[in-house]
């Protein structure tokens, strides 16, 4: 590949590093030349650093000027691949141009826009565009009418699209419709790879076998992230949960690094809390799930008010001596209560508010149970009763849809926030993923 191109001016100093590419990166780079070009398998096996080294190549070398990257939101495309790709470019003598405001970057004379298309209608935001590339990253996150628009809009002459993602359920709309579709594979119109995560030879031996060690090798996380199988999730979701997972006896709140709360909030079901201590160790983080705390609507037969829920929650407080290092986190669709939490000046705690990532939070909790750093207190018995009832939605699998059966699930969805916002930063699913 050419390194001698004019450029923008330079907006940040960061150099890619480069790794040693596998036989079959090396093959993808090599012979991506497909209308829709795939690189599918286990997490850290350098699909996505082989798939943005392509589509750079692929940029550079057209007559085109416009192009996107689409993730599931902008957050994640700007990590997973605007950060390597812009240290690409400077590596290579290309000085970049990453323009916040218009979510855009420019370099020679190319114009690349970024889109987080996880959502509802999405898709709408490049309603009536023209491009002549897409990268789409993790392409099983995002819409399924989105994947259709972005073809859609790839009309110039010679338009390619290069796609990463992890395997997912395999009524998935991208494994049946594309992956396993035998018209495209048969006209060449789709190439697929499989990448692996011992393939990848810039990981250490010790950290591969760190990370298959995360989940047990029968769950539906392994055999997707390590295995790179297409599978759906079956029966009940936190099935390595056991009585290890259960500790009893007094509380040291001493122990504990940091001490917050979780919620899950329900106008006409069930409003609880969750009070988690969190230990932070050399190698990893510990949670426990120290008490609980809820109103069940159905079973009182009747409805609690914001200024109750507030009164709980106050009393909360009080009997646990929490103050403004305690985060209160409020259910991202509970705005009248933060607003009334707000207003009573009885409230010490910090508040922030938490919008889940359904598939990411059970992953990790999954991995957390299993290996034993999350445990729930005795005395914390709907926790128990639901975290050992949840369990897939069988019927939204057959649609390709992966989540739990909204049943009894408010207890484990309150333990959500302080532990996705308290995890251990060398976490594997970690958004920047280098060769």
């Amino acid at each position: 590949m050419d390194t001698k191109y004019e450029g923008k001016t330079m907006n940040s100093t960061e150099t890619f590093e480069w790794g040693e590419y596998s036989s079959n990166a090396i093959d993808y780079i090599a012979n991506s030349t497909a209308w829709m070009n795939i690189a599918v398998g286990s997490v850290r096996s350098g699909k996505t650093i082989t798939a943005i080294t392509r589509y750079l190549e692929f940029m550079i070398t057209s007559p085109h000027t416009d192009f996107m990257v689409i993730g599931k939101t902008l957050g994640a495309v700007k990590r997973n691949v605007v950060k390597p790709l812009m240290a690409m470019m400077r590596s290579m003598g290309i000085n970049p141009v990453h323009n916040r405001k218009e979510n855009e970057v420019y370099f020679m004379d190319k114009v690349l826009a970024l889109y987080g298309m996880g959502k509802k209608d999405d898709e709408e935001k490049i309603q009536g565009s023209t491009f002549a590339g897409a990268f789409i990253d993790e392409g099983t996150v995002i819409t399924e009418e989105a994947f259709k628009m972005i073809i859609s809009r790839l009309s110039e002459s010679g338009a390619k699209m290069f796609v990463t993602c992890n395997p997912s359920n395999p009524n998935h709309f991208l494994y049946v419709e594309y992956l396993m579709n035998p018209e495209l594979i048969r006209e060449d119109k789709l190439r697929k790879w499989t990448f692996r995560l011992e393939e990848n030879k810039n990981l250490s031996k010790e950290y591969v076998e760190n990370l298959k060690a995360s989940y047990p090798e029968d769950s539906v996380f392994y055999k997707r992230y390590i295995l790179g199988q297409w599978v759906s999730g079956q029966g009940a979701i936190y099935d390595k949960f056991n009585k290890d997972n259960i500790f009893s006896g007094s509380v040291d709140l001493d122990h504990y690094d940091y001490l917050e709360i979780g919620s899950d909030y329900g106008t006409s079901t069930t409003t609880c809390y969750a009070l988690i201590g969190i230990k932070e160790y050399e190698d990893h983080n510990e949670y426990d799930v120290i008490c609980e705390k809820g109103f069940d609507a159905k079973q009182e037969g009747v409805t609690q008010t914001d200024a109750e829920r507030v009164e709980d929650i106050y009393q909360l407080q009080e009997e646990y001596g929490l103050d403004s290092t305690c985060v209160f986190y409020v259910s991202h669709d509970a705005a009248s209560l933060l607003s009334a939490l707000q207003k009573d000046h009885r409230i010490k705690m910090s508040l922030d508010t938490f919008t889940p990532d359904t598939l990411e939070c059970i992953r990790e909790i999954s991995s957390l149970f299993y290996k034993n750093y999350l445990r729930v207190h005795s005395s914390c018995t709907e926790t128990i009763k639901q975290v050992e009832s949840y369990e897939w939605d069988m019927k939204a699998a057959q649609k390709g849809i992966d989540k739990p059966v909204k049943k009894d699930d408010h207890y484990p969805d309150a333990l959500r926030a302080p532990i996705m916002n308290h995890l251990f930063e060398d976490a594997f699913y970690s958004d920047l993923v280098y060769l």
